[in-house]
């Protein structure tokens, strides 16, 4: 265990914070090709098919046989809406396709831990405590700097209510903290009372 001071120079945390920090969660070397394939999988399974293609039953028309069956000399035909028609349906159309992809829990978790190290190394995230005097100065200091993304992990009600509806802030949940909530933001803001609990569930059956 890793013990790790940290302390906020934007005057947002004013107190000086001592962790314990688990190196298994918090020291794991980054591996761009993982990350990479458990974001594919998140983006795959928020994408939603918008494919809409008729086969031969759904083309209005054709309901006419083209010519009779026999004596004309030409190729038996039932509809003007078969496929190999002009203007007729798509063989075998397909209209929902499911492009949902199994993610592997251990993978998922082991690419929070890379991102949550990098981020660490990078001075890209910080530890805090945020008490209700602190709010108001983190509120007024994402004010000042509007371009900056924020990511703010606790699950602290109050938290989630003095702040969720400030531009630029996404409050998340240590329980459903996931690689693509760090990947895009780099500027992180970890509840100190939440730490154990991050810990506890990457670490969770290792």
């Amino acid at each position: 265990m890793e013990k790790v001071s940290k302390k906020k120079t934007e005057k947002v945390v004013e107190k000086k914070i001592s962790l314990d920090l688990n190196p298994s969660v918090w020291e794991v070397p980054y591996n761009e090709d993982l990350i990479a394939q458990v974001l594919y999988i998140y983006n795959s399974n928020e994408r939603k098919g918008s494919a809409n293609v008729k086969s031969r039953g759904d083309v209005s028309g054709g309901g006419k046989k083209p010519w009779k069956q026999k004596g004309t000399g030409r190729a038996r035909q039932g509809s003007t809406r078969s496929p190999i028609w002009v203007g007729g349906g798509v063989t075998f159309a397909s209209n929902d396709k499911n492009y949902t992809k199994r993610l592997n829990k251990k993978v998922a978790k082991k690419a929070v831990c890379m991102m949550l190290s990098l981020r660490l190394q990078n001075k890209e995230l910080e530890f805090s405590t945020l008490s209700s005097m602190d709010l108001k100065k983190f509120r007024d200091e994402i004010a000042k700097n509007s371009k900056k993304k924020v990511l703010l992990v606790s699950d602290n009600k109050e938290v989630d209510k003095y702040l969720r509806n400030v531009e630029k802030v996404y409050i998340v949940d240590p329980s459903k903290l996931n690689a693509k909530h760090l990947v895009a933001h780099r500027n992180i803001f970890v509840d100190q009372d939440n730490v154990k609990v991050i810990e506890e569930r990457l670490t969770n059956g290792k």
